[in-house]
C-alpha cells in the first residue's frame, strides 16, 4: 500500500532526489517512509505521549506529534493550504481543556451535546457560547498548525464576543498542556480578535494574517485532476510558446490569460478571482500556486511527458500517466454537443439601459443584459444600487451589419469550414488576425456613429466613456468569459481615443485567439457568437477596485461573501507578481450568534496599502447591503430555488469601484459565478 505524504514530507523527498541516483533515491524513499511511519504510527507506544491507542473522544494534553495527528482533521474553512486543525474547548468554571477528536466531532456543538451533555439545543448553544453572556460555559477555538510557518494558531469564530480574560485563560491552558507552547499564537484576523489582544494588554502572542499568508509556499486554487503533457514555460517565452490543448503549464509568473490547457501551476500566488483562476474554474481544470515550482525536482523529472496531475487541499500530485486513460479522459471532456447561441439581429436602435434586462442576452449580450438587470434592483429604502451613469447598449445588429457591409463574413466562414486551420495554432492565429484587422480598418456606418455621439453628448459634463464587451458568449450561465474580450475608452474630445476606434476594438476582440479557443473548449458554435457593446461614463481616479463573490469560496454551504480588493486602479484580476490584494470574508454570523448582522474575517491585506484595510467598517456594511440585494434578486429571477440550488452556495460575481473623490461605491458588473 502506498503511503500518502503531506506537503512538507514531499518537499524533503524532492531535495533528496536532487542529489541521488534513481536507485539510491528508491532505497532512501523506503527508508524515509519507514522512518516517518515509525515516528507517526509508532508513537502510540511512546510513554511520553498522552494517546496510548484505542478509540477516544478527546485528549487533555498534547505531548507528542502523534497526539496531534490522532485528533486532527481539515479545517472547515480552508482559507490556506496545508493546514491541520484540532477543535478545542476550554471549560471556564472547571479551568479544564478538551482537545477534541475532530474527525469524530465536526462541530464544537456536537461534542458539547453528544459527549458533555451540556446542551441539547443549538440556538441556545449559539446564543450563549459566542457571546459575552453570563451563561457562557466555554471558550471555543480551533488550534491550527501551519506547516509553512511552523506555527500553531488559536482561532475563534469570526464574531465571537468572548471576554478577553476567558481567552487569556484558554491560551494559558493550551500553553500548559502542549509540547509546542512556544509556537502558539492567536491569529489576528477579525475586529473581535483585535479587541481581545488590546484588552489583554498583548499578553497573548499573536500573528497577523499577512505573516501566515506570506510564508505559505503552496496554494490550492482549483481542486481537480486531469491528464496532459507537462510543459515548463518561462515568463519571457510565454507569449511565443507553441501551446497545445493537452498541455499542463508550469510557469514562473501570473499570466493575464493562458491558452486552453489541462491545468496550470504558477510560482506566484494567485487570488480566487484572478483571471488564471477564473479560467481554471470555468474549464474545471486543476490549478495551484507553488513558490518553488520552477526548481521542483518532480516537475523536472516528468517535464514534457504525459502525466496525471491532481491538486488537493495540501499538495499536488504528478505521476506518469497511462495513455489509454488519458485518451479516455480527453474524449469524455471534449466530445460534447455543440451549443448554438441565440443571436437576435432585429433590434436596430440603441437601447437605454432601462430598456434592457436579463432576457436581453440574445440582443445585447450578457454583460449589458446583466447591467440592465442591476438597474431594476431596489434596496430596502427603495433607492437604486449606484451604477456608472449614462449607460446604454449597442445591439448585435450593428456588429453584424459591419461584417456584412465590409465583406468580413467570408473570412469567418472560411476559417470555420476548414478544421485543419483550427488544429494548427499558428494558422489559427493568422486567420483570426485577418478578421480583426478587417474589422478595425473598415469604417463604421455613419448613422450609427452619429447616434452614439448624440447619446454621449447628452450626458452632461462627461467627456470620456467606457465601451465594454458584451457577447452572447460572456457573463452567461455555464460560460463566464471573464478576461476573454476587450473593453476600451472613447472620448468625445480627444482625437487619439475616438469613439469609432473604441467600438471597433471591442468588436474585433470577439476574434481574439484566447476567446476563440475558450469557446471551442466549451463546444460553443463560433458562427452563432456576436458582440454587443455596453457604454457608460468612464471613471476618474479610483480609491480602490474590487471583485466580490456572493458565496464562501472556502467553505461549502456557509453564509458568507468572498471579497478581493486592491488599492487604486491596480488590478485584482491581474495582480503584479510582487503585489498582494486585500482578501476578506463577510460572514453572516448574526443568524448564529445574535450579535451583529455581519462579521469580517481577513485572509490578507493589500501590500500596496501598508497592510491596512482599504474599506471602513461603514463602507463594508454598504457594500454588503448592495451584494445581498444583488444575490437575492438574481437568485429569484433565475429560479434557482426551483432548480434545486442552495441559496448559500449560489454565487454572483460582482465588480465594484470606490470613487477617490467621494468614496462612493459603484457596482459596475454582475454575472453568475
Amino acid at each position: 500500500m502506498k503511503q500518502k505524504l503531506n506537503f512538507m514530507q514531499y518537499q524533503i523527498l524532492c531535495i533528496l532526489e536532487k542529489t541521488m541516483s534513481l536507485i539510491q533515491m528508491q532505497k532512501m524513499k523506503i527508508f524515509f517512509l519507514i522512518a516517518l511511519l515509525s515516528i507517526t504510527m509508532g508513537c502510540a507506544q511512546n510513554t511520553s505521549c498522552t494517546y496510548q491507542g484505542g478509540t477516544l473522544d478527546y485528549l487533555t494534553s498534547i505531548r507528542c506529534r502523534q497526539d496531534f495527528t490522532v485528533l486532527e482533521s481539515k479545517p472547515l474553512s480552508q482559507n490556506y493550504g496545508n493546514v491541520q486543525s484540532i477543535k478545542l474547548i476550554y471549560d471556564i468554571k472547571k479551568q479544564s481543556i478538551y482537545f477534541i477528536d475532530s474527525k469524530k466531532y465536526t462541530y464544537h456543538f456536537d461534542f458539547c451535546s453528544d459527549y458533555l451533555k451540556s446542551y441539547d439545543d443549538l440556538i441556545d448553544f449559539n446564543n450563549n457560547e459566542y457571546s459575552d453572556s453570563p451563561k457562557r460555559k466555554y471558550v471555543l477555538a480551533n488550534l491550527n498548525y501551519y506547516a509553512a510557518s511552523g506555527l500553531y494558531t488559536l482561532e475563534l469564530f469570526a464574531d465571537d464576543r468572548c471576554p478577553a480574560s476567558y481567552v487569556l485563560a484558554m491560551y494559558q491552558s493550551v500553553q500548559k498542556h502542549t509540547y509546542f507552547a512556544e509556537q502558539v499564537r492567536l491569529l489576528n484576523k477579525t475586529a473581535e480578535t483585535q479587541r481581545i489582544i488590546n484588552e489583554n494588554g498583548k499578553k497573548i502572542p499573536f500573528v497577523s494574517v499577512d505573516e501566515i499568508f506570506g510564508k505559505q509556499t503552496f496554494q490550492p486554487m482549483i481542486i481537480a485532476s486531469s491528464y496532459g503533457y507537462l510543459r515548463k514555460v518561462d515568463k519571457l517565452a510565454f507569449d511565443t510558446f507553441a501551446f497545445k490543448k493537452h498541455d499542463i503549464i508550469v510557469t514562473n509568473f501570473l499570466p493575464n490569460n493562458f491558452p486552453y490547457a489541462q491545468g496550470i501551476v504558477t510560482s506566484v500566488f494567485q487570488t480566487p478571482l484572478c483571471h488564471v483562476n477564473i479560467l481554471s474554474h470555468n474549464r474545471k481544470t486543476p490549478n495551484c500556486a507553488y513558490k518553488l515550482a520552477f526548481d521542483d525536482a518532480l516537475i523536472k523529472k516528468y517535464l514534457n511527458q504525459l502525466v496525471y496531475f491532481e491538486v488537493t487541499a495540501d499538495t499536488f500530485i504528478i505521476r506518469k500517466a497511462d495513455p489509454k486513460k488519458a485518451m479516455a479522459y480527453w474524449n469524455l471532456k471534449e466530445h460534447k454537443p455543440t451549443k448554438i447561441l441565440n443571436c437576435n439581429t432585429t433590434v436596430n436602435t440603441l437601447l437605454d439601459i432601462k430598456n434592457v434586462n436579463m432576457y436581453s442576452v440574445s440582443v445585447v449580450g450578457g454583460k449589458a443584459a446583466n447591467f440592465g438587470e442591476l438597474d431594476k434592483i431596489k434596496l430596502n429604502d427603495n433607492s437604486k444600487i449606484p451604477m456608472p451613469e449614462g449607460a446604454f447598449a449597442i445591439p448585435f445588429y450593428f456588429y453584424k451589419q459591419h461584417l456584412m457591409r465590409n465583406n468580413i463574413l467570408p473570412l469567418i466562414t472560411n476559417l470555420l469550414v476548414h478544421p485543419e486551420i483550427k488544429e494548427d495554432r499558428v494558422q489559427l492565429e493568422k486567420a483570426l488576425q485577418r478578421i480583426q484587422d478587417s474589422i478595425l480598418k473598415s469604417p463604421i456606418d455613419a448613422s450609427l456613429l452619429l447616434a452614439v455621439m448624440e447619446k454621449l453628448k447628452a450626458n452632461g459634463t462627461y467627456t470620456e466613456f467606457r465601451f465594454r464587451s458584451s457577447t452572447n458568449a460572456e457573463d452567461v450561465p455555464g460560460f463566464n468569459g471573464a478576461g476573454l474580450y476587450d473593453s476600451k475608452t472613447g472620448s468625445v474630445t480627444n482625437p487619439k481615443k475616438t469613439v469609432e476606434l473604441a467600438i471597433k476594438k471591442v468588436w474585433a476582440s470577439l476574434w481574439d485567439i484566447r476567446a476563440f479557443e475558450e469557446r471551442e473548449a466549451a463546444s460553443i458554435s463560433q458562427s452563432s457568437v456576436a458582440m454587443g457593446v455596453l457604454v457608460h461614463r468612464a471613471f476618474g481616479t479610483e480609491e480602490a477596485n474590487g471583485v466580490a463573490i456572493t458565496k464562501d469560496l472556502y467553505r461549502k454551504g456557509y453564509p458568507a461573501f468572498t471579497i478581493n480588493i486592491q488599492k487604486g486602479e491596480n488590478s485584482v484580476v491581474l495582480p503584479t507578481d510582487s503585489s498582494t490584494c486585500e482578501q476578506f470574508l463577510i460572514k453572516f454570523s448574526g443568524a448564529l450568534t445574535g450579535n451583529h448582522s455581519t462579521a469580517v474575517e481577513y485572509i490578507s491585506h493589500s501590500s500596496l496599502n501598508e497592510q491596512k484595510a482599504l474599506l471602513t467598517d461603514a463602507e463594508i456594511e454598504i457594500l454588503t447591503n448592495y451584494l445581498v440585494a444583488i444575490k437575492h434578486h438574481f437568485y429569484s429571477r433565475l429560479n434557482m430555488a426551483f432548480k434545486g440550488v442552495d441559496y448559500d452556495d449560489f454565487g454572483m460575481d460582482v465588480e465594484f469601484k470606490l470613487d477617490k473623490t467621494t468614496r462612493k461605491i459603484y457596482i459596475k458588473q454582475a454575472r453568475t459565478y
